[in-house]
């Protein structure tokens, strides 16, 4: 193919969530019906969140720090089935503040402006469960995944030549209506409106006058949910020059994100064309050496200048190590403790994952694997 290298971040780090995709509603509902409502009583937020220049989230009590993991709340166009409320007490319990909603555009308008009302009641109870438990959410709004150049899940036809292309030409309407249902939801910390933005060749000043679009379309619905904005491919190293394409009328509340599976030995970790390097851990294979911890740093850092240039916190929408990969405790130690020193929140991918390199949660009873404790 004739972009592998570069796209390898971009696609490795989904077959997980692919497999969870194709589990029938029967394995689903059955999962879904373990988990009904405990009746917990509402666990107060801290208000609705804003943004500043230095912290991603803000609300009534100081900065938030929303750490979680990433978990798919629409398991079919057609399926009601969702995780019940233990799934998001449980969550909370464990000491995490977020969940990073993992959400697929062709469940909700399979085609130009008809709503599919069970994906967005189903998306709704997930929210409000969610709420119900203390947790805050960011809506991973229109996740690119698989070919066409990122649009496998995008409606047929809303299809053009890439994955950002799409959401920018025909996405505003769906963006909108997630704005218009759930903009006021107190819940609802952050839109991140496009996973991974898939563009090729790179060209990362058109990707920001996309976003710019994007976010003027959702602030005629919703002014004050924060938005996120992600590189190209969730990890790319954008030169200062090319962030003046990002042109909103609007500044206020947007933070950026990247996908951070780097695992070090290759300096700064970006490729010539600015692309996060390959193999790296979202392949769910490639290990972690701790000789390399001093790479990380370095990695980050490109980020961390990056949003300081265009006046934006840092969030890590993504990062993860598949379970059998060599040093993959230490990764997360390393990972963690290097977000935790810059005061930076994350999010592990994934919440269950059905072919378990990347689960947080053993498939026979659903029980926290050992080194979820790593991630505080």
């Amino acid at each position: 193919m004739r972009r592998l290298t570069a796209t390898l971040t971009a696609t490795l780090a989904f077959a997980a969530i692919t497999a969870c995709s194709a589990a029938t509603p029967s394995q689903e509902g059955s999962l879904a019906g373990a988990r009904s409502s405990t009746g917990t009583k509402t666990t107060a937020l801290a208000g609705k969140l804003r943004t500043t220049a230095k912290q991603a989230f803000v609300g009534a009590r100081g900065p938030e720090q929303l750490n979680g993991p990433n978990l798919q709340p629409i398991w079919g166009p057609n399926d009601p089935g969702t995780w019940g409320q233990d799934t998001y007490d449980q969550i909370k319990a464990k000491g995490f503040t977020a969940v990073r909603m993992v959400l697929f555009w062709d469940d909700f308008e399979p085609s130009k402006g008809r709503w599919n009302e069970t994906a967005f009641s189903t998306l709704s109870t997930a929210l409000n469960r969610a709420k119900a438990a203390g947790l805050y959410v960011v809506f991973d709004c229109v996740h690119l995944v698989g070919t066409p150049e990122g649009q496998s899940r995008v409606p047929a036809w809303a299809q053009t030549a890439d994955g950002m292309g799409a959401v920018a030409t025909n996405g505003l309407g769906f963006l909108q209506q997630l704005a218009t249902r759930f903009g006021a939801n107190e819940a609802l910390a952050a839109y991140d409106p496009v996973n991974e933005p898939y563009r090729w060749p790179v060209d990362h000043k058109s990707v920001l006058a996309d976003y710019t679009k994007i976010i003027n379309a959702i602030r005629t619905k919703d002014t004050k949910t924060s938005i996120m904005i992600e590189p190209t491919y969730g990890d790319a190293k954008v030169p200062d020059a090319d962030l003046a394409g990002l042109t909103p009328a609007n500044r206020t509340n947007l933070i950026w994100s990247f996908h951070d599976y780097y695992v070090g030995g290759k300096g700064e970790g970006y490729n010539s064309n600015g692309i996060g390097v390959t193999p790296n851990a979202s392949d769910g294979d490639t290990g972690y050496d701790p000789a390399h911890k001093a790479d990380l740093a370095t990695h980050l850092q490109v980020q961390i200048n990056t949003a300081t240039k265009a006046g934006m916190p840092l969030w890590i929408g993504e990062f993860g190590i598949g379970a059998g990969a060599t040093g993959h405790d230490q990764f997360i130690k390393d990972k963690v403790a290097l977000y935790k020193s810059k005061g930076i929140g994350y999010s592990w991918w994934e919440y269950k994952d059905n072919a378990g390199a990347f689960s947080m949660i053993n498939h026979e009873d659903d029980s926290w694997r050992p080194w979820v404790g790593l991630l505080f």
